[in-house]
């Protein structure tokens, strides 16, 4: 079936599933910082953003793998010294399918939604998911 042919069925958008109030932080915060935000609401991956740019990702294994399981101190560390710069982005127009195909293909458990160069939300594994409806 032609998209002409489906008339005015879209599939959804990343921008209907996506959460446009993202918890983020800039390279320059420490670690202990970055990990209580974490916890304090209750986030794992936090995009690092310079201004309203996506630069890299952060995670909780990030400061498990690359600062307690290497011995380091987490008060003389910044983000910036454990960031994954391998940034996977979606745009908020694009299919939530493309952003499912997307998270298979990195193993990520969610991506940042960009418009332009501006993070504009965050869209997760559980945001997919929930809009598959009923099996059936």
């Amino acid at each position: 079936m032609s998209y002409a042919e489906r008339g005015t069925v879209r599939m959804p958008q990343v921008r209907d599933a996506m959460t446009s109030e993202v918890v983020t932080v800039e390279p320059s915060t420490g670690i202990v910082e970055a990990a209580q935000r974490m916890i304090q609401q209750e986030k794992g991956p936090l995009p690092v953003v310079e201004g309203d740019c996506p630069v890299a990702m952060v995670t909780d294994r990030d400061i498990i793998a690359r600062v307690v399981a290497e011995g380091h101190d987490p008060n003389s560390m910044t983000v910036d010294d454990i960031d994954t710069h391998e940034l996977v982005t979606i745009g908020p127009d694009q299919d939530v399918e493309e952003a499912r195909q997307l998270m298979g293909q990195h193993e990520l458990d969610r991506i940042v939604v960009v418009q332009g160069d501006q993070l504009v939300g965050i869209i997760s594994e559980a945001d997919v998911r929930s809009d598959e409806g009923p099996l059936g």
